[in-house]
């Protein structure tokens, strides 16, 4: 699981924490939750990545967020009464530790370390989610994707820069596009362009960092 508030919970509230949950697996392309389902699970997913959406205007497709391991996805379903309100898919296969709302507060009363993770957790990923929407606002294409490839080196510890960094997260060009806010073919052609500037090397769903001050310098300036 790559490391979230979980992650630093002593090793017997993990046990606990994995034994009162249902163990959910889904092919990519599965999905979780439909709009109107009642939220009564929570998701932590521990392999994968799923990405959270809702449906505009002539049925097109709006992705509000994706969804990586350590992550926590229907949140909704920690209040009495609600329903999801959009769509939750698999980008890849995907498992996940499924609580009900008993079996969390449960946990909660027993283990006041859970509580307190699911809080930082929960806290964490809104301050992600209005990080994206800003640079959704403030920045181009280009910008955004650089900052997202740092920002998965950050969650595998951080990048010196002094050597090349081989991220874990295997990601496709589709789902780059969906976390970055842009279409597949951009992102593939940007990927390029950070390849040829020197900036990573490419395989298949593998992503080599290769230059840390000028992924940082594309932060601050558009390809142009």
């Amino acid at each position: 699981m790559t490391p979230s508030a979980f992650a630093s919970l002593p090793d017997s509230v993990l046990d606990h924490l994995r034994a009162a949950a249902r163990t959910g697996r889904w092919g990519r392309g599965g999905l979780l939750f439909h709009p109107d389902d009642p939220a009564d699970t929570l998701y932590l997913i521990t392999r994968g990545s799923v990405r959270v959406y809702s449906l505009g205007g002539g049925a097109r497709e709006v992705t509000l967020v994706v969804h990586l391991e350590g992550e926590l996805v229907g949140v909704q379903a920690l209040q009495e009464g609600q329903v999801y309100g959009r769509y939750a898919e698999c980008a890849d296969d995907t498992e996940a530790l499924m609580f009900s709302r008993e079996t969390l507060g449960r946990l909660r009363r027993e283990s006041p370390e859970v509580g307190q993770a699911l809080t930082e957790q929960i806290v964490a990923q809104t301050a992600e989610l209005q990080a994206r929407l800003a640079g959704l606002v403030f920045y181009e294409v280009s910008q955004r994707l650089a900052l997202t490839l740092l920002h998965f080196a950050e969650r595998q510890g951080g990048w010196d820069g002094a050597g090349p960094f081989a991220l874990q997260d295997r990601l496709s060009h589709q789902e780059l596009a969906h976390i970055v806010g842009s279409t597949r073919e951009t992102i593939t052609k940007l990927l390029g362009e950070f390849r040829n500037r020197g900036l990573l090397d490419l395989g298949y769903r593998r992503i080599v960092l290769t230059d840390r001050s000028g992924l940082l310098e594309a932060t601050h300036e558009p390809l142009r």
